[in-house]
């Protein structure tokens, strides 16, 4: 197990806990190395959401496209953030937390083409898959909580 931790690090890394899954849907909480406590998510979407925000608040990874509305854009949502984790350091190792049914850290490479990039580990499982877009991923985490149910 240990080789296997090893090799996923990341500014970025987060560590997402899987505490119940019900009709195709998971909650848990996401820990990251910069905030103070665990944020909560009800759903995939929801879990998304909330990285997606994460990566523009620590403009790491960058995104590579502009998100387009049906509303009012706003610009400033276009400019990189000065706040940048590649000026911060981490306050904690995620790497040790875990959920009721399932923990996964998840790398996000890059954001191009509107979507997701990277790694993720299934802690339990012992194994890393990369994956190329959002939709994988969460077939990916799915795949593995529904063999465990």
């Amino acid at each position: 197990m240990s080789d296997e931790k090893e090799r996923i690090y990341g500014k970025n890394l987060v560590c997402v806990c899987v505490d119940s899954y019900e009709n195709k849907d998971i909650k848990g909480v996401i820990w990251t190395p910069y905030e103070e406590e665990a944020i909560s998510f009800t759903n995939f979407y929801e879990m998304v959401l909330i990285m997606d925000k994460l990566y523009d608040n620590w403009d790491f990874p960058q995104r590579t496209t502009s998100y387009r509305t049906f509303g009012k854009k706003n610009r400033l949502d276009d400019y990189h953030n000065p706040n940048s984790i590649r000026k911060r350091e981490p306050i904690r190792d995620v790497k040790s937390f875990k959920g009721k049914i399932a923990t996964f850290l998840i790398q996000v490479k890059f954001r191009q083409y509107t979507s997701w990039q990277g790694q993720v580990l299934w802690n339990e499982g012992k194994k890393k898959i990369h994956f190329r877009s959002v939709l994988e991923l969460l077939k990916l985490i799915d795949s593995v909580i529904s063999m465990t149910e």
